[in-house]
């Protein structure tokens, strides 16, 4: 009865490990897992991993921050990551466009305002093309809104996406509420083991609108260890405790949750 609406299983984190991880999931009973892409390349390898295992689904997109790799100044770069490589945004929205019929999803997008703050504009212009690109196919789409959390939501709202799941969502809980009023999701990781503000999220927002998701191999539940879908029945776990009911009360709602929002 478990999902995973958000992994990201192409990972370097799993380089060779791939497949493995995938039955690790599969034996922890996690029976959909949803991988996601960023760019060109981690896109391609998602298409290919899940061609190879029937309850891995594919979501491509591109991150807010590898949307501005034609802009990011590379001499000044100092976050504790390499800067995006350069390719055509234009071009691999289209590609995504173009192979739409084989995802579940239009993931991973959004606005960032954490990582590159300088940059909304042309964020947004990714964000709204993408987002009329999963309208277009009837997907569902999986957002990144980090320091940006209002913006995001605005933009979905005013673009009139149907589905949308906010996922490791850090904004506040009345603008939460908000979101969620207006029929969207959120995604909670396993991290919530250790992690109030996502127990906080747990209680304040009704049922229908929670889902689970690793975001891996960030999130964990055990710190300073990769995550992997394999946790999924601990983030359950952490949810049903937060809201005091049964965890498969929790588990029952999250499936019918995934269903209603991925159509699976």
């Amino acid at each position: 009865m478990y999902v995973d609406v958000h992994a990201h299983l192409v990972h370097p984190a799993f380089a060779g490990e791939e497949d493995a991880v995938a039955g690790r999931a599969a034996a922890a009973g996690v029976e959909m897992v949803v991988v996601t892409g960023l760019e060109p390349r981690s896109n391609r390898a998602v298409l290919e991993l899940c061609e190879r295992h029937a309850h891995l689904l594919p979501a491509l997109g591109i991150y807010p921050v590898d949307a501005l790799c034609k802009l990011v100044d590379r001499s000044s770069w100092q976050h504790p990551f390499p800067p995006p490589e350069r390719f055509d945004v234009e071009e691999e929205i289209a590609f995504i466009d173009s192979v739409a019929g084989r995802l579940v999803a239009i993931a991973e997008v959004g606005l960032d305002q954490y990582w590159v703050p300088d940059y909304p504009r042309e964020q947004e212009e990714t964000l709204r093309k993408l987002c009329a690109v999963a309208m277009r196919h009837d997907l569902p789409v999986v957002l990144h809104s980090r320091k940006a959390e209002s913006r995001t939501f605005a933009v979905v709202r005013e673009m009139g996406v149907a589905r949308a799941v906010f996922h490791c969502f850090g904004g506040k809980l009345n603008l939460a509420r908000q979101i969620a009023d207006h029929g969207y999701c959120f995604s909670i990781p396993p991290v919530v083991e250790r992690a109030e503000a996502f127990q906080a999220l747990c209680r304040a927002l009704p049922l229908d609108r929670l889902l689970t998701e690793t975001d891996c191999p960030y999130l964990g539940p055990d710190r300073d260890q990769r995550n992997e879908p394999a946790n999924i029945p601990r983030a359950v776990r952490a949810m049903a405790a937060a809201r005091k009911i049964p965890e498969r009360e929790m588990a029952a709602a999250v499936r019918a949750n995934f269903r209603r929002t991925f159509g699976r």
